[in-house]
């Protein structure tokens, strides 16, 4: 039941695919407080790479405001006036949206969420919401019947069940509210590519190392490509950074394309991704995006992480996601291993998964 006249904070860390993954919470929470003035408790990510949490949501919708969480601070004074300033907005509800703890032990674990309880306490903050609790709540949990980890997207509605049910396979949850000058800057970016002509959109960049199918196999995959979708648009998304590549891609490619890199914002390459037919990306905030907006998606996952813990949004996806000894090891940077989970995907792996989409889905574009 929708509940007015609230002062609400939202705590959640995380950029681009952290965000995505948590939207249908965000929803909920709007859902039930659609009048509350909502504060968003969030960090500014490190990495150059990763967008923001707030421009990834935009801003007037799912928050009014934002307020920086300094992330891996222990400076007492900093904490401190954090501490007063969120008091001062007198809070009713704390909405507490973190990510799966990854302390050392268990009992770690525990007392990190312990730790973040009494701060919001002495905030003034008197209902929370989200706490972890159980087991469940602390660790990856193994579902024999689908034999895949536990979703991070359902992880994170389980523990808003107190604001009611979540169906997660519902479009309302997955909209990211784009607006019309969203989408009107996205048709003007696009101008250079031909209206009647299909899209396919990837994104070679990664924040990690071990999650990288590395330069060669993305310049291969495009050869081959090229040979089998003709007439086909090319348009590559990402950061900055991963301009020098995506020119190197677009030479690949060898047909008509555009390197977007580091000149879209999250919320345009959204837009950019709902005129797409097929998405390629590494297990990344832009492969979130374009599962978000319905986009079919082929995801060429490392196994740093357990399989269906962070797999993208729907049931029209290509995972390749190649299981190991070693699964689940977290690493950001893979040296001993050699990221052999990754690399032991082959270009035919994925060239055969973006043919299924484009034989299953997508016959109109050859009529």
């Amino acid at each position: 039941m929708a509940t007015s006249n609230k002062r609400v904070l939202i705590y959640r860390l995380g950029s681009l695919g952290d965000t995505v993954v948590a939207l249908p919470a965000f929803h909920k929470i709007r859902d039930t407080f659609p009048d509350a003035d909502i504060t968003l408790l969030t960090n500014h990510p490190v990495a150059q790479k990763a967008a923001p949490l707030e421009s990834v949501l935009g801003r007037g919708y799912f928050f009014n405001s934002a307020v920086n969480y300094p992330i891996g601070t222990r400076d007492m004074r900093v904490l401190y006036a954090l501490n007063r300033h969120i008091r001062s907005l007198n809070i009713d509800v704390l909405i507490y949206l973190t990510s799966a703890r990854k302390s050392k032990t268990a009992l770690a674990s525990r007392l990190a969420v312990l730790r973040d309880e009494w701060f919001f306490r002495l905030a003034g903050i008197k209902k929370i919401i989200g706490l972890p609790k159980g087991n469940e709540d602390f660790e990856v949990c193994f579902d024999p019947n689908t034999q895949r980890f536990e979703w991070e997207a359902q992880r994170l509605v389980r523990r808003l069940q107190l604001l009611g049910a979540i169906p997660l396979e519902e479009d309302h949850y997955w909209d990211l509210h784009l607006s019309n000058e969203e989408l009107e800057t996205a048709k003007e970016v696009l101008r250079p590519c031909e209206a009647e002509k299909p899209i396919f959109v990837i994104s070679t960049g990664t924040k990690r190392q071990a999650n990288d199918w590395e330069e060669h196999n993305w310049l291969q995959l495009l050869e081959q490509l090229q040979t089998v979708l003709t007439g086909w648009q090319l348009v590559i998304i990402g950061a900055n950074e991963e301009a020098a590549r995506a020119h190197k891609c677009l030479g690949a490619w060898g047909g008509a394309g555009i390197n977007l890199c580091g000149k879209t914002a999250p919320r345009v390459s959204a837009a950019i991704l709902k005129q797409g037919q097929v998405f390629i990306g590494h297990d990344s905030g832009p492969m979130h995006l374009a599962a978000c907006v319905g986009t079919p998606c082929v995801a060429i996952f490392s196994a740093r992480n357990f399989p269906g813990q962070w797999y993208p949004r729907g049931n029209f996806n290509k995972i390749i996601y190649h299981q190991t000894d070693c699964a689940g090891c977290g690493l950001e940077t893979c040296i001993v291993q050699q990221k052999k989970c990754i690399l032991s995907i082959t270009v035919a792996d994925v060239k055969n998964a973006v043919m299924e989409i484009v034989d299953n889905k997508l016959k109109t574009y050859y009529k």
